[in-house]
């Protein structure tokens, strides 16, 4: 009998693979599962909370055993000031009433001088009734703010802006276009005395101050035996300009309140402004004279009276064909950006009779304009039917020159003849 031979893996063998795989998944399952590995990023370390922080103190309750801090009575009666024992002097004198609230606005001046035996003031006053002593406006009427003197910043040293401005800021402290310095009025056929000040009109009884410190000379009424003027004074400065002296005038004042031999800061208050004298209105004159007190020793009070912050002046003068100095001639400051007119004036007249107004010594100009903001501009004037322009800069407080001229060559002004107006 032949058998049968069998080919493959004997049963017992596949029986123990089997078993032999499965213990092996058992195990691998049996071990414990390592940790998974993190990446760690460097981070800023967090705040912690400080033990010692002022909540973790009040939570243990410091300070409850501590004495109780004092207490002061709140007073019920009425506040009464506390008063000086009354002097037993019998020769002091009492302050007119009239005098009193002038001196409460804040000075402009620059440096304090130390003040001189003052004399006894004698208040003048008219038949015009004082309104107000200060006269206010809304502080969108204020002007811009005035530099603050004395200023010099010509590179040839030709300024000399040494004044404050007579009137605060808050009311008119700038000249009256329509009469400048040397014109004669606004109206050609019925012309005014030549002006040898500026005018700056307000309400009777605006404070009027001081332009700079100085002795008072003159106060009053009757000045160099003119009615003109009204009440007055004039003040000689403790400082000149060329080793000349220099005086101010102030004129129409409704009151004064300054003496004769008083000393003044620059900044006090010396009168009020007013209507007396020859005028059309109220308002207050104000001149600068240099060299000597005399009508004819006036000079244009633009060039010496500081300019508004980031504004200037213009200066120059106005030659004719032949080289001579034209007078009452036009001329027009246009904003050379918009080409619009910011202000006229007019050319000096002389009228050669001893009384004349004056040019500045080193600028020898025939026409200003003030209180010009800083930028560009056009000067124009018509020469023979000719239009004439030049282009000016204008910085802050100082002067710029404009001379208007045909194509001739200029005359120097020393030896420039003038025309007749």
């Amino acid at each position: 009998m032949v058998r049968q031979q069998r080919s493959g893996f004997p049963t017992f063998i596949l029986v123990a693979l089997a078993t032999g795989l499965f213990g092996l998944v058992v195990w691998i399952n049996a071990r414990p599962a390592e940790a998974p590995r993190s990446i760690i990023i460097p981070t800023e370390a967090r705040p912690t909370e400080n033990p010692q922080s002022w909540q973790a103190i009040l939570r243990e309750g410091f300070g409850s055993d501590a004495t109780a801090p004092a207490t002061i009575a709140i007073p019920t009666a009425s506040f009464a000031p506390p008063t000086l024992p009354a002097s037993g002097d019998t020769n002091l004198t009492p302050i007119p009433a009239a005098q009193v609230g002038g001196g409460d606005q804040p000075s402009q001046g620059g440096a304090v001088t130390p003040t001189r035996p003052l004399a006894t003031a004698t208040f003048l006053t008219t038949a015009i009734p004082v309104t107000e002593q200060v006269v206010t406006r809304p502080p969108s009427d204020w002007n811009p703010p005035p530099l603050i003197p004395p200023i010099s910043r010509d590179p040839l040293g030709r300024d000399h802006y040494w004044f404050i401005r007579p009137v605060d800021s808050n009311a008119t402290n700038f000249a009256l276009f329509s009469y400048s310095y040397g014109s004669d009025g606004p109206q050609q056929e019925n012309p005014w005395r030549v002006h040898h000040g500026i005018d700056m009109p307000n309400p009777i009884g605006q404070t009027v101050r001081a332009a700079g410190s100085g002795a008072v000379i003159w106060a009053g009424q009757g000045f160099q035996d003119s009615a003109s003027y009204g009440n007055v004074v004039v003040i000689q400065h403790d400082f000149g300009y060329k080793g000349q002296p220099l005086f101010t005038l102030y004129a129409h004042l409704s009151a004064v309140l300054a003496a004769p031999g008083q000393f003044v800061n620059a900044g006090d208050p010396i009168g009020l402004v007013g209507n007396t004298g020859r005028v059309s209105g109220p308002h207050v004159h104000f001149e600068v004279r240099l060299g000597e007190n005399r009508y004819r020793a006036t000079y244009n009070p633009l060039l010496w009276m500081v300019p508004y912050v980031n504004h200037g002046v213009i200066a120059g003068r106005v030659v004719g064909p032949r080289g001579n100095l034209l007078q009452d001639q036009t001329v027009t400051v246009r904003d050379f950006r918009t080409g619009l007119v910011v202000q006229s004036t007019t050319t000096y007249i002389f009228l050669d009779n001893g009384s004349d107004v004056n040019s500045d010594p080193l600028w020898q100009e025939t026409f200003v304009f003030a209180d010009i903001p800083a930028g560009r501009y056009e000067v124009v004037t018509n020469i023979d039917g000719i239009p004439v322009t030049e282009l000016v800069t204008v910085s802050e407080g100082m002067t710029s020159f404009a001379e208007l001229a045909l194509d001739v060559t200029p005359v120097p002004a020393a030896e420039a003849t003038l025309a007749p107006p």
